[in-house]
């Protein structure tokens, strides 16, 4: 006996894989036999007497009885001190106990998985202690009811057949008291240490958690108008179920159902109506659940995932959730006006039919119109993450919901609207902008869907016309066959059609302009005393000065209270233009550019750098912009600045000659006359010409900026200034430059710029100044190659046609006679730009009248 007992042992798990697969051929067979029988006739006819509305009771009944489970996992925290959150707990064991549900195996996939969820995948002896004293009570419940209904056929008149399976209902009843017992006697090993406490809330638990499989399947039975008495229906669902966790199968699948089946037909319930009673069962309280517990598990998945990656997971699928969601709102609001233009397309050709989500054939003319373009402007808001854009958007698909109801009732237009519905709810953090600005971009595509939508309507209504005539009264019919699916149903739809059109042009109107808001923009006006205080505090650049001419808008980054960075701007439609390089200190540039993108975000501006150098572009392509090459600025070394050699003898001669002609240089420090202030003024206007001046990016006349820092003049003889430009200070000793360069048309004389320039490298050199910065070549070896950025070429294509007062070609060359060093200037930009609109906004800027700007 004990070597029987000894090889028994050995062989267990052998020999239980051998019970299970010959228990499961014998319940495969006998299914295989049962289904033999079945008539689908009968089975559809059952089928079609299940209204919707009873399906989705079944079905919530179904999701609402998996509820108690989820008391085993919030004992297990008391028992076992877990420090989960109660949210974790409850998506934890909704995903171990409807996977449990389908594996089975005993209880052992359940430990398996709460040992992953709550003890992190380590081997917690806490965790596996506790886990083994839940398992033992989980059938408690079942061991309950199946005591109670061995009492009642004991006692009372039940069908005879029920009554045979008074041993499984005996053998499970007696579980739970021997366990309870066992339980509270026991003061060492498998249940030693559970509270009393704890075993009641276990065993009622368990209790409720069989209560609600047993009011599941009793409400189906209900729903299928079945004969049988509950009486006789659950100790029959009770006994099923016991025998199908004896046979180890899981979830009892196939053990328990041939039981039903052949116990059900045997009380006389046709076999058709027992099959779809178990197939609604499984459904609504096995799969469905284990699919809700599935997308939850892949929740808990792509969390794991998302924090090993830094975030990228999450950041992708929110970006491809948006997109989605603003392709169907767009998608919606085109076919619903394609549907209400030529609504026999979408019957008679089936790839159309097949397109259209929406089947609706009542569905045309104005509210299809209205809410079609309605559709496709809130589409833009959403897609700009517009804060306003949500309840409209919410408001419009319930009263698009409201109008397929009211029209022409369709369950897939109906579900496809309730579905998008919820995308947007769902996707409410994402909209977080304040305002829409409306881009030339966005404006550009949506203008695109607007103008061949109303062209095809009123195209549509024009050749649908039956005939029309010319001035001489003849009449012509019209060339196209009658039959083709572009036709109204008659002239006056198509009339009423075309005033909806007017009516929405006027709806899309309001609509924008409430998206769009108050209008809020970045920045501040110029603060000179904020400007200064940073310049002569941690320096500035070569283009820091041009924030004085008061043409552009100021942004400052504070480091706590403190302000250390400038950047200077003017916005034109959704572009924030930045001059230059950021202003201040060094160390802060990157935090006070990530500040900069996110408030212009928040507010729906994309922000673009100009003429900024190669460390901007590295740290600015981190944040995802791209950039393209402008030009270079040419930079004189002051300390290897010389006339000496055969390059500069030409400028030898011309600064002999002119020094011999009596021509002078001086460098004057403000503040300055009046008298300097309009000798300097009707220089510069014989300069221009009549010609309006540039801004942004170069300095123009103002008096106010031609007072903060040193003139250089040339004079001649007779002491009249001929020449003058003005130092611009970097606020360091690296270099210095000069912005307005201007003389007299009549009385400079040639190269008398040159003069000024080479007595001004050594006044600077003198005043310890490494570098002069002769300014930037804008398109210097721009776009030239066939390898060169497309972007690039379109650039140098605007920049070189679209300027009216300066001329690109031949200034590098120029400014290559001093020029001991080139360095690259590039503009930067989101990549929701189009390089065509960046490039006609820097045009628009620089050569914007400066009257227009200029703000005291």
């Amino acid at each position: 006996m004990k070597k029987a007992i000894q090889l028994i042992k050995k062989h267990a798990t052998f020999l239980k894989g051998m019970f299970i697969l010959i228990v499961s051929v014998l319940v495969v067979a006998q299914l295989l036999s049962i289904f033999k029988t079945l008539s689908l006739s009968k089975f559809q006819n059952i089928l079609d007497n299940v209204s919707w509305w009873q399906f989705a009771i079944i079905l919530l009944v179904g999701l609402i009885a998996i509820i108690p489970m989820l008391g085993y996992d919030f004992t297990l925290k008391k028992m076992a001190n877990l420090e989960y959150p109660n949210r974790y707990i409850f998506e934890a064991s909704w995903i171990i106990n409807t996977i449990n549900n389908l594996a089975g195996f005993g209880g052992l996939v359940s430990i398996g998985l709460r040992n992953e969820f709550f003890g992190k995948g380590a081997k917690d002896k806490r965790i596996i202690g506790a886990l083994t004293k839940i398992l033992v009570f989980v059938l408690s419940g079942l061991s309950i009811y199946s005591l109670f209904f061995f009492v009642l056929i004991q006692f009372f008149s039940l069908s005879d057949y029920v009554k045979q399976y008074w041993i499984w209902l005996l053998g499970a009843g007696l579980y739970f008291p021997i366990v309870f017992l066992f339980a509270r006697r026991k003061k060492e090993g498998l249940l030693s240490g559970l509270s009393v406490k704890n075993r009641w809330r276990l065993t009622a638990t368990s209790f409720f958690e069989w209560t609600g499989m047993i009011v599941t399947f009793s409400l189906i039975g209900y729903f299928l108008k079945s004969p049988i008495p509950l009486s006789d229906a659950i100790p029959l669902f009770i006994a099923a179920t016991v025998i199908g966790i004896v046979s180890m199968i899981p979830g009892g699948l196939g053990s328990f159902d041939v039981m039903m089946i052949l116990g059900f037909s045997s009380l006389g319930l046709p076999r058709e109506t027992v099959v779809l009673w178990l197939l609604l069962y499984r459904i609504a309280y096995y799969f469905l659940p284990f699919l809700l517990g599935a997308l939850l598990f892949s929740k808990h998945l792509f969390t794991k995932l998302d924090e090993k990656y830094n975030g990228i997971p999450l950041q992708l699928v929110i970006e491809i959730f948006h997109k989605l969601i603003v392709g169907l709102l767009y998608f919606s609001g085109m076919i619903m006006i394609l549907v209400a233009t030529i609504p026999e397309a979408f019957t008679t050709n089936k790839w159309l039919e097949h397109l259209n989500p929406f089947r609706l054939h009542i569905i045309a003319q104005f509210p299809s119109i209205l809410l079609g373009f309605s559709l496709l402007i809130m589409g833009r808001g959403i897609a700009a993450r517009v804060k306003r854009a949500y309840w409209p958007t919410i408001i419009l698909l319930v009263v698009t919901i409201f109008y397929a109801f009211l029209t022409d009732f369709s369950l897939l237009t109906v579900f496809y609207f309730v579905l998008l519905l919820l995308l947007v709810i769902v996707a409410k953090r994402e909209l977080y902008r304040e305002q829409l600005v409306y881009s030339w971009e966005t404006m550009t595509v949506d203008g695109i869907i607007y103008g061949i939508l109303t062209i095809l309507y009123l195209i549509i209504g024009f050749y649908n016309l039956p005939s029309f005539s010319n001035h001489f009264g003849h009449h012509y019919h019209h060339p196209l066959k009658p039959g083709s699916f572009l036709l109204f149903p008659s002239e006056k739809a198509w009339l009423s059609g075309f005033i909806a059109i007017m009516i929405v042009i006027a709806f899309l109107s309001l609509f924008t302009r409430y998206l769009r808001g108050f209008k809020k923009k970045v920045g501040e006006p110029l603060n000179k005393e904020v400007a200064n205080h940073i310049l002569t505090t941690y320096g500035g650049n070569i283009d820091s000065e041009l924030i004085f001419l008061r043409d552009k808008e100021m942004y400052i980054y504070y480091e706590e209270t403190e302000p250390t960075v400038f950047l200077q701007f003017r916005t034109i439609n959704n572009k924030c233009v930045v001059m230059g390089n950021p202003s201040g200190k060094k160390e802060d540039f990157t935090a006070a550019l990530k500040a900069f993108i996110f408030d212009c975000d928040a507010l729906g501006y994309l922000p673009v750098f100009y003429e900024v150098s190669e460390k901007t572009v590295l740290t600015m392509h981190e944040f995802g912009y791209d950039f393209i090459k402008m030009g270079e600025e040419a930079l004189v070394d002051l300390h290897s600045f010389s006339l000496a050699g055969k390059k500069q003898r030409g400028a030898r001669a011309l600064m002999n000659r002119l020094t011999k002609e009596g021509y002078t240089f001086e460098v004057v420090q403000p503040p300055f006359t009046n008298q300097v202030i309009t000798e300097l003024r009707a220089i510069s206007d014989s300069w221009l010409e009549g010609r309006k001046e540039k801004g942004f990016s170069l300095g123009f006349f103002d008096e106010p900026y031609l007072q903060r820092n040193p003139i250089a003049l040339v004079k001649n003889q007779a002491g009249e200034i001929v020449s003058f430009a003005n130092i611009i200070p970097t606020y360091t000793k690296e270099s210095a430059t000069i912005d307005l360069m201007r003389h007299h048309k009549e009385k400079a004389p040639s190269g008398s710029m040159d003069f000024l320039f080479i007595h001004l490298f050594d006044y600077l050199k003198e005043d310890g100044i490494h570098y002069f910065n002769l300014g930037m070549a804008p398109l210097s070896n721009v776009g030239k190659y066939r390898s060169s950025f497309i972007q690039e070429r379109i650039a140098a294509f605007v920049y070189e046609f679209g300027s009216e007062l300066y001329s690109f070609q031949g200034l590098r060359e120029y400014k290559s006679k001093y020029a001991s060093l080139w360095n690259p200037r590039y503009t930067l930009y989101s990549r929701d730009s189009w390089i065509l609109y960046v490039m006609i906004a820097l045009l628009i800027i620089d050569n914007q009248k400066t009257d227009e700007t200029l703000t005291e």
